[in-house]
């Protein structure tokens, strides 16, 4: 337990609990009085630097009570100050579940995600397409779209997304930019710019979540590994997805890795192919062409069906792979 106590605006102290995070941008800490609120408080230097922007996209988004009121984001409520009146952070609610990156993983899902099927994974991402939906309905972008800023619940099947303080939002005067992210999960239009002065889009979203979505149906493996060729970065800015007919022999430079890629791949329906390959492929040069989230949502829906009718498999790792189709790709 420390002895930290922080104060709302109207000098209300409050005293924090035990710490229960931390990171780059600053440390965070359960309420003493109530363990499912947790407080944000920035380090000291990123207030020095950013801190009056900070503040400023912070208090807009106390404006937005929906997205406060949104159980699976974990919005800033509240702003809280130090003992001398100086603005340091925010109270937000505790999120519940997992992060992703336990879920797209070949060995970690059996024991944090114990007895999910790809029809749980499938609830999962169409939860997540409903609140991403949400909040590009509300001009805002998440940018910074990665499996451990998004945590997953394998009762209820549905996710929480956290570090909203980083997502592009708006106000009647300006635009305030997600200043973070992963070059792997980036569209090529964004790499070699600084990530602050970026604007997002719905299209490069849509780019960041098909990757994501990739990684939670194949095992956590990236949609840009394959033999030879360069890293996941250096395939990605070149469009080099290596799924679907018209791809190297299997061995060759430019086909899929070692594993169990291709048995996975095959289980996929048609159309949720065709969407990664649609969105993967051709979508990395043209940002228009990317699926969009209602696309998404039918394609995946149709897929959980599939699932249940027996038509395509439900397991995680399947042994063998799909009988072919002449139309599969």
């Amino acid at each position: 337990m420390n002895n930290l106590t922080v104060y709302e605006k109207n000098k209300q102290p409050r005293q924090l609990g035990e710490l229960v995070g931390s990171g780059g941008q600053g440390n965070v800490y359960c309420l003493s009085e109530n363990p499912n609120i947790l407080v944000k408080i920035f380090n000291a230097d990123k207030l020095k630097k950013r801190g009056d922007e900070l503040r400023e996209k912070v208090h807009v988004q106390t404006q937005m009570r929906d997205l406060i009121e949104n159980r699976y984001l974990t919005w800033p409520q509240i702003e809280v100050f130090n003992a001398k009146g100086e603005w340091i952070g925010y109270a937000m609610k505790r999120a519940k579940g997992v992060p992703l990156s336990k879920l797209a993983h070949p060995m970690l899902y059996r024991k944090y995600f114990s007895g999910i099927d790809r029809r749980g994974i499938v609830k999962m991402l169409l939860h997540l397409l409903d609140t991403v939906e949400k909040l590009h309905q509300k001009g805002i972008c998440i940018g910074d779209i990665n499996l451990d800023n998004i945590l997953g619940d394998s009762t209820s099947f549905k996710v929480c997304l956290i570090d909203t303080d980083s997502y592009q939002i708006k106000s009647a005067t300006r635009v305030y930019h997600c200043p973070v992210g992963k070059p792997e999960m980036t569209p090529v239009e964004h790499h070699g710019k600084d990530f602050k002065t970026i604007t997002r889009t719905v299209e490069s979203d849509l780019f960041s979540l098909a990757i994501l979505m990739f990684q939670c149906l194949m095992l956590g493996q990236h949609p840009y590994s394959q033999i030879g060729g360069g890293n996941p970065v250096e395939n990605l800015r070149k469009g080099n997805f290596p799924y679907g007919k018209g791809g190297a022999p299997p061995g060759k430079a430019g086909s899929l890795p070692p594993g169990p890629w291709y048995i996975i791949w095959s289980h996929l329906t048609y159309n949720v192919k065709t969407l990664f390959i649609q969105t993967l492929r051709y979508g990395v040069r043209d940002p228009s062409s990317r699926a969009s989230i209602s696309e998404w949502k039918d394609t995946l829906e149709k897929y959980y069906w599939a699932m249940n009718m027996e038509y395509n498999t439900s397991e995680i790792r399947p042994a063998q792979p799909k009988p072919s189709q002449e139309d599969e790709e």
